[in-house]
């Protein structure tokens, strides 16, 4: 029997991120024997892998817990004529800040978006906050968003790019940069979009079913790369209260709102001011949905009690 135990010196709150720890783990290549030219272009879904080639008594039991990564299908001409374009400009050097994006770009398949920011220093804490400096001169910051199909994330309303791909990436960048630069390759600021307002439903309609299905419906406009068939993060943009009274008022299933409240939540801090417009604080910050339960939602119940009106000078009675 045999025990390990591991100790780190910083970024402690990865322990909690983990999928999964297994032993007796290896990593399968794939090996092309004439397959179709696109087949790598498409992820290996989990749980394909069931058994092996020669079999061999010595392995009970083959499993397959995730995607394949880091693949990538046969180049195209017009693919390729974009790949010699791009490095007869940059010549494998990272000098202005299209060379770092692209540079990434065509070295990582598995990254779906690459902003470079210069003279910027950004050094986040487990918090998502820290250092973060538009001022620093000789500071090179390079952002990056995963492809979301090449990745198997916790929380795909957040799509942190995986440590070890960071650190391949700077070691890729460092070979082909100047060592004057001060280089920082991380992962986004994400600022969380909080929504707090009451309901009213239409007839018949029953009020814990769709309270949860308008929860669900928001958090997809929010964040659509997080369910199939969604779009992908972006740095920046601006998200309207508005734009969002008019997306909940749509719903076939919604009477009317009222008292609704937008909130922005940075680095984990709940936030009290209520916003007409949310806008990302910095260069690096992508608005995202705060998680599915976090919208508070408050159906209205019109009780049928008589109420009494006061019309011309003259009582009156009138019944719901």
């Amino acid at each position: 029997m045999h025990w390990i135990r591991i100790a780190v010196e910083k970024e402690s709150d990865t322990v909690c991120r983990f999928i999964l720890v297994a032993a007796q783990a290896l990593r399968a290549t794939f090996n092309n024997q004439d397959n179709d030219p696109g087949f790598n272009a498409t992820p290996l879904e989990a749980g394909v892998i069931s058994k092996l080639a020669q079999p061999d008594s010595a392995v009970k039991k083959i499993e397959q817990p995730f995607t394949s990564f880091g693949g990538r299908g046969k180049e195209l001409p017009a693919d390729y004529y974009t790949r010699v374009s791009e490095r007869l400009r940059h010549k494998d050097r990272a000098i202005a800040l299209w060379d770092y994006e692209r540079l990434v770009l065509e070295a990582f398949p598995q990254i779906y978006k690459v902003k470079c920011l210069n003279h910027t220093h950004y050094e986040p804490n487990e918090n998502g906050t820290g250092i973060y400096r538009e001022l620093a001169a000789g500071h090179v910051t390079v952002v990056t968003i995963p492809n979301q199909q090449f990745q198997n994330l916790r929380d795909p309303l957040r799509p942190y790019t995986s440590l070890g791909l960071l650190l391949e990436i700077d070691t890729f960048l460092r070979q082909r940069t100047t060592c004057f630069a001060k280089l920082h390759v991380k992962s986004p600021q994400f600022e969380e979009i909080r929504l707090d307002f009451r309901v009213r439903f239409m007839t018949g309609f029953d009020e814990t079913y769709y309270t949860n299905q308008l929860r669900l419906e928001i958090t997809r406009y929010l964040s659509p790369w997080a369910f199939p068939g969604g779009g992908s993060p972006s740095f920046g943009g601006k998200i309207f209260k508005s734009v969002l009274i008019n997306f909940v008022e749509e719903r076939p299933y919604v009477d009317y709102v009222t008292d609704f409240k937008l909130f922005l939540d940075i680095g984990g801090t709940k936030s009290a001011a209520d916003l007409n417009e949310a806008e990302g604080s910095t260069a690096v910050s992508v608005l995202v949905s705060a998680p599915e339960e976090e919208h508070r939602i408050v159906p209205i119940t019109v009780a049928g009690l008589p109420a009494i009106a006061q019309v011309s000078g003259e009582d009156c009675s009138c019944k719901q």
